[in-house]
């Protein structure tokens, strides 16, 4: 029987500058914010949502969180594993909005 192909995604050119611009003016409403600090703190652990996103763009969402809770930046934050999900939904969220729109910069 031939394999039914997957949907392909459409391709999403992400801006990191203006994204790290959207949650500079955004963080503070994520968990954990006042204890991190400073945007200089949290950026390394939504930066590395992207970077899951980046490297494995056709993974599904719980993979993705997976593969999210293990890197460095988020294992070394003050955030709980719950926590941190959230942080995962808001940023994949943003990039799945951003892709369902089609083809475009984010």
């Amino acid at each position: 029987m031939p394999e039914v192909p997957q949907p392909v995604r459409p391709a999403v050119m992400i801006d990191i500058d203006r994204e790290r611009d959207h949650w500079r003016h955004r963080y503070q409403s994520l968990p954990r914010a006042r204890a991190m600090r400073s945007f200089a703190r949290y950026w390394p652990v939504l930066c590395a949502a992207y970077d899951v996103y980046l490297n494995h763009p056709r993974v599904e969402p719980g993979e993705g969180l997976a593969l999210f809770l293990r890197r460095e930046s988020v294992a070394l934050s003050l955030l709980s594993e719950a926590e941190a999900g959230q942080v995962f939904a808001h940023v994949w969220e943003r990039i799945r909005d951003a892709t369902s729109a089609g083809p475009r910069d984010l």
